[in-house]
Formats: C-alpha cells, sequence, structure tokens
C-alpha cells in the first residue's frame, strides 16, 4: 500500500513529493538544533561574563537566531507542501475507489448492508489514506526528533534517559484510546450511513412529493437525529476513555519531567554543569511536549489511515476477483441460455427466492416471464445478467458456465431495461448514450435508439434536442416519469447486436397502447438481433397483452416454473397462467380468447 501511495505522490507532483521529504528531513533537525544553540549561547556567556567586548556574542546569537527562523520557517513549508500534495493524491484515491465499485460487474456489494459499510469506509477514508505514507513519514520524523532530544538529554546526565522512557506509557495508552475509537467507527458504519440517507431523503426532488404530503419530514429528521445521536455518544464514550487513559500517560510523563528538572537544577546549584544546560533540559522539555503531542496525533492519523487502508485493499481485491475468468463471451448463440437447478438465496433472507430452478431459453428467442409481485422474476433476470451469482445450480450459456465467462465480456453483450431505471442527470445525448459507451459521441447511433424507444418526438420537443440538460438539480429540464422512462429505454436499444436482452417490467410507466406499441419495436429489435447474434430477449412484463407476444412464457411460482409454453398453450391448459390472464381481461372487460386485455 505504501508503495502505491508513494507512486501516486510520485505521479502528481515529483518536484512536490522531494521537496516535502527534503524538508521534512530538516524540520527532524531544526528543534534540537535550536535548543542546542540556546546552550552553546548561555554557556558563552558564563565564560565570557568579565569580557566587556560583544564580537564573541555575533556568532552564536546568529546561530541561534538562524535555528529560530529556519526551524519556523522549514515547520510552515512542510505543512503547506504536505496538504497541497495530500489533496492532489486524495483526489487519485478517491477515483481509484469509485473506480473499482464501478469495475464491479456485479451489484451484490450494493445491495448488501456489509458490503456496502465496507465500500462507504474506503470513500469516506481516501482522505486519512491519502497522508498515509506521510503521517508515517512524519512519525518517523518524530521519533528521530525524540530520539534526539533524549541523546542530549542524555549527554546532560545519563540519568536523563528516564525521562524519555517516560513517553512510552503515553505512547501505548493513546495508542488503545485510538483503537477502541476505530472499532466503535467501524461498528457503526451501517447507522451513519443510515442517518445520512434518511437526511437525504429530505432533500432528495424524488422523495420530496410523498414526504410533503404524509407530513413524515419530521420524523424522518427525528429519527435521523436519534441516530446521530446513537453514534456520538458511542464515539464520545469511546473518547473519554482514550483522554482517561491518555491522560495517565501524560501524568507519567510529567512525574519524570519533574524529577529531571529537579535532578539537573541539583546539578547546577552543585556546580558540576553549567546554566546552559538548565535551559537546555526546559527547552527540550517543551520541546519534548510538542514532538509527543505530534508524534501521538501523527500516529493516530497512520493508524487511521491503515485503517482505511484495510477497507481499500478488500474493495480493490474483491473487484481484481473478477478478472480471474479470461474466457471470453461468445460472439454469436448457438444453443441459448441454460439453467440447471437454479436457486437464490439473499444474504439476510430465511428463505430462498429462486429453489431448484430449471428451464432453457432457446438462442434467437424472446422469452416472457410472468409472476405474481416477490415471485422472483427480477432476480432471475439479474441472475441470466451475471449481477448476481446462484447460491446453488449453474447458468449455462451455449454449455459453458456463465461463472467461466468473464463477467465484463458478458456485461458487454448484454444490455436492457430494468423497472428501477437510472434517471441520468446529464445532457440527453449523454443519457441515452451511456447505454452503450462506445457509441457515446456516435449522433447517428443515439438517434437511432431515441426513434426505436419512440422517444424522437420527445426530443424534438426540448429546448436544445439531444444536448439539452436534464433534470432540475443541474439546472436542466424535468421530465414525467413516462417520459424519463422512454429515454431509458433509448438507453437499453444503444447495443445492436447483443447476446441477451432483458426488459425486466420496461414500460411500466406508459398507457397500455404506448407499451404495446414499443413493444413491437422491440420484437423488431429482439428478432434483428436473433438474426445477426442469436440472441435471447427476456421479457417481464404484468401486462399480460405484452407477455402474449414472446416465443415461450415461464411463469415462476413458489421458487421454481410453474408452467412453460407458448401463450396459446398456457391458456388452452386452463392452469395457473390461463387464470391470471382470465383476471386480468376481466378487469379490462375483454374476452380471453387471445384478444389485447390492455386495449
Amino acid at each position: 500500500m505504501l508503495a502505491h501511495l508513494a507512486a501516486l505522490s510520485w505521479r502528481v507532483s515529483r518536484a512536490g513529493s522531494i521537496v516535502t521529504a527534503v524538508v521534512f528531513l530538516a524540520v527532524s533537525f531544526g528543534s534540537v538544533g535550536v535548543a542546542q544553540s540556546q546552550r552553546w549561547l548561555i554557556d558563552g556567556l558564563e565564560a565570557n561574563a568579565d569580557d566587556r567586548g560583544l564580537t564573541w556574542l555575533i556568532i552564536p546569537v546568529a546561530v541561534v537566531a538562524f535555528a529560530q527562523v529556519a526551524s519556523t520557517i522549514a515547520t510552515r513549508v512542510a505543512a503547506h507542501l504536505r496538504v497541497n500534495l495530500v489533496h492532489k493524491v486524495q483526489a487519485e484515491l478517491s477515483e481509484e475507489v469509485y473506480g473499482y465499485v464501478a469495475r464491479v460487474p456485479s451489484i451484490e456489494h450494493l445491495e448488501r448492508s456489509a458490503y456496502l459499510d465496507r465500500v462507504y469506509l474506503a470513500a469516506k477514508g481516501s482522505g486519512a489514506l491519502a497522508s498515509y505514507g506521510w503521517s508515517i513519514a512524519e512519525t518517523g520524523v518524530c521519533t528521530l526528533m525524540l530520539g534526539l532530544s533524549v541523546w542530549l538529554l542524555a549527554l546532560v546526565h545519563p540519568a536523563l534517559l528516564l525521562l524519555g522512557l517516560t513517553t512510552l506509557p503515553l505512547m501505548l495508552l493513546a495508542s488503545r484510546g485510538q483503537s477502541a475509537l476505530r472499532r466503535v467507527i467501524d461498528a457503526h458504519a451501517e447507522a451513519t450511513r443510515l442517518e445520512t440517507h434518511l437526511h437525504g431523503l429530505c432533500l432528495d426532488a424524488d422523495a420530496a412529493e410523498e414526504i410533503r404530503i404524509s407530513g413524515s419530514g419530521p420524523e424522518l429528521s427525528a429519527r435521523a437525529d436519534r441516530l446521530w445521536g446513537e453514534v456520538t455518544e458511542a464515539q464520545r464514550g469511546a473518547l473519554m476513555r482514550g483522554t482517561l487513559l491518555e491522560a495517565g500517560g501524560w501524568l507519567c510523563y510529567l512525574l519524570g519531567l519533574a524529577g529531571g528538572l529537579a535532578l539537573v537544577a541539583g546539578e547546577v546549584i552543585a556546580g558540576r554543569i553549567g546554566t546552559g544546560a538548565l535551559v537546555l533540559v526546559v527547552s527540550l522539555a517543551l520541546q519534548l511536549r510538542t514532538q509527543l503531542w505530534m508524534l501521538r496525533d501523527n500516529y493516530a492519523r497512520a493508524a487511521e489511515a491503515g485503517r482505511a487502508a484495510r477497507h481499500y485493499r478488500w474493495l480493490r481485491d474483491y473487484a481484481q476477483g473478477f478478472d480471474d475468468t479470461e474466457t471470453p463471451a461468445p460472439q454469436r448463440l448457438a444453443d441459448g441460455i441454460t439453467l440447471e437447478n437454479v436457486a437464490f438465496r439473499y444474504a439476510d433472507g430465511d428463505a430462498p427466492v429462486l429453489s431448484s430452478l430449471t428451464a432453457h431459453l432457446p438462442a434467437g428467442s424472446v422469452v416472457g416471464l410472468v409472476g405474481v409481485n416477490g415471485a422472483g422474476k427480477s432476480t432471475l433476470v439479474k441472475l441470466l445478467a451475471g449481477l448476481y451469482q446462484p447460491s446453488s445450480g449453474r447458468v449455462l450459456v451455449d454449455g459453458q458456465p456463465l461463472s467461466a465467462i468473464d463477467p465484463r465480456s458478458w456485461a458487454a453483450v448484454s444490455c436492457g431495461v430494468f423497472q428501477d431505471f437510472a434517471r441520468f442527470q446529464l445532457p440527453v445525448r449523454e443519457s441515452v448514450g451511456v447505454g452503450d459507451l462506445s457509441a457515446l459521441d456516435d449522433t447517428p447511433a443515439i438517434t437511432r435508439a431515441v426513434a426505436a424507444a419512440g422517444a424522437a418526438r420527445l426530443v424534438g420537443t426540448l429546448p436544445e434536442g439531444l444536448d439539452t440538460r436534464l433534470g432540475t438539480i443541474f439546472g436542466g429540464v424535468d421530465l414525467s416519469g413516462g417520459q424519463w422512462q422512454r429515454l431509458a429505454l433509448a438507453r437499453g436499444m444503444m447495443r445492436t447486436a447483443p447476446l441477451l436482452l432483458i426488459l425486466d417490467e420496461p414500460t411500466a410507466a406508459l398507457d397500455p397502447q404506448s407499451e404495446h406499441d414499443l413493444f413491437e419495436n422491440f420484437a423488431r429489435h429482439a428478432r434483428e438481433a436473433a438474426a445477426r447474434t442469436g440472441a435471447v430477449t427476456v421479457l417481464v412484463s404484468h401486462r399480460f397483452s405484452t407477455v402474449s407476444m414472446a416465443d415461450h412464457v415461464l411463469v415462476i411460482a413458489d421458487g421454481g416454473i410453474a408452467e412453460s409454453g407458448s401463450h396459446q398453450d398456457l391458456l388452452e391448459s386452463g392452469g395457473r397462467y390461463a387464470r391470471l390472464y382470465t383476471t386480468q381481461a376481466q378487469a379490462y372487460e375483454v374476452r380471453p380468447g387471445g384478444g389485447d386485455p390492455s386495449t
């Protein structure tokens, strides 16, 4: 980790890294130089007490003044250089942390509390981590300064070595207090995230309508305040315990210092050492206190950075763990996608969402998924996309286990729209273009996707067309839910040759006729992709008029496949699918024998 941080520091500023290191070394000798020069000056005054000339004072006074000025300037320069360099390295580290988060092809780390806690701590700790190397360097400098100070004290009297030993209890007790505080911070990471989330809801435009109408804002804020109180109370307790431990360490040091000063004063009175030695001891005692404070603070920062480094390494290793599979996704599907006894259970769930699910999705087919809410339809499509890994069983792509295929390669040949689609507050061309980064600047490709999603008229009404910024947070144009969804659909249409096209409730915000018209476009897009690459299209919809256009329908229930077949076959079988279809058809007051229940 230190080597990586040093490389980052060197990359962002070579000159700054070199100058900062040199200045820090100079600082380590500056304070003891000031104390030693003061002793020489006092001893010189005693030795030349009868000399009426002042020439001999020039050099000692100049040395004292130079040492004092140089030490002060070097300390200030070192602090400014360090802050500037750390800010630059922090920017690089933050980019790396969020890059690792974005690099992970699955989404489990974004949906599980334990993963989110570590991601949060890694991101939050980037500032401390950026100063890790310098905190260790400053700790080393402070240790060197302490060593030089104790060495000078030993030259005055060997017994003063004991004064150096009195610093050990202080450092050990301070370290225990800091460790306890770090454990409290880690243990309350989830509560801290929840507090931030609740307070954020009060400022979130999407949640504002419901919060204002329900009047739940004050309650949300009160709950966030209670969480904040719990976190701060736990941290306050750890701080108080740490303060008491540290106070015990300072008491040991002060007792040792008092004894050392008394010893030296006695030696001066007895005439065995000069007054300059007493001045040196007093000066070094004051500097020892400052050096101890610096050592304690730098050690605490280094320990905090070490904690952040653990979370950073976990995130890095977790992201790089997906690099182990190098088998690329096939360029074309010949057989299709097969699920063999697939089961999935959420980490914090008691019962499996899916259990022993077996099905075959033929290459070039459009497969509809039907089931009541909570049946596991969205979970299944995320397993197909590689966003989740099965708890047991296998997903096969042309007979090859999906787990053996490079997940980023599989992601590159998958596309689709999910019911919880994103609202990118970017210019329209970028909000759509991110569906295929290779075509982000390809205006004809973006225009084609917009037209395929039936959003051309919408874009035409915007003040700057494709260049119109979306969303009010950054001063752009706000859209309705249906309009946002049309652009999400266009984003899902950017890739023209996918192997897997997922449409998970893709038109829930649209009226039935619009959905029907749009799915005809999707069906045409799917047929084109099937002809080119043998693509499998998976459609999840609660409207049976849409599902009826699929080649094959799977009815998900009780964690498995309850029924499967074509729309007409399932109607004629009179099973679960036929009952659900009939219920919806009656709601729309139409005949269930193949008519369109959404018109």
